[in-house]
């Protein structure tokens, strides 16, 4: 299967702090940093993949509840991040039953994030776009690297929910989507 294009640094960058903050095995911290070539597949693998995935989930979760309960997100895009805080639910219990279904136990998710002293909304959706991006990347690596037939149908469906979300914040930031 062909390897992902590489991430741009600054994505990168972002996805390996995520992913080591949740304690994600070395496999996933080498496909997230584009070195996955040659590394051998099979269930160990897709279960590192699936921990990395709930870590993002986790962390994006935990975003929308920050900004949620400080009434940060403006008032005509509360009930879009309400939306999206429980897209991303959805995502992390698919991630725990496919884990569980393995026999593995589910990443809780970390006791705190450092989010950063948000000063209002615009750094708010800021983050939460920058989660999705990440999430949108991890994703599009998990859909070439992974060999679970089972979960490569879901990690597309969610895929398409980061895609949404990170249009969502951008076009609302009055950034170019492309």
């Amino acid at each position: 299967m062909p390897e992902a294009p590489p991430l741009p640094p600054a994505r990168r960058a972002f996805l390996l702090e995520t992913a080591r903050a949740a304690g994600t095995g070395p496999l996933a911290l080498a496909l997230f940093a584009g070195e996955a070539a040659a590394r051998p597949r099979g269930e160990a693998f897709d279960v590192e993949i699936l921990a990395a995935a709930l870590a993002l989930e986790h962390h994006a979760i935990a975003i929308y509840d920050a900004g949620l309960s400080r009434s940060l997100f403006p008032a005509g895009l509360r009930a879009r991040a309400v939306e999206f805080r429980g897209d991303h639910e959805g995502h992390r219990d698919t991630q725990v039953l496919f884990l569980r279904e393995r026999g593995v136990e589910a990443p809780a998710p970390l006791r705190s994030y450092d989010l950063g002293p948000w000063r209002g909304g615009d750094d708010l959706l800021r983050e939460a776009a920058r989660i999705e991006l990440a999430a949108q990347d991890a994703y599009l690596a998990l859909l070439s690297q992974v060999r679970t037939s089972d979960y490569l149908l879901t990690a597309a469906f969610i895929l398409v929910d980061e895609a949404r979300h990170l249009t969502v914040w951008q076009r609302a930031l009055g950034q170019r989507l492309y």
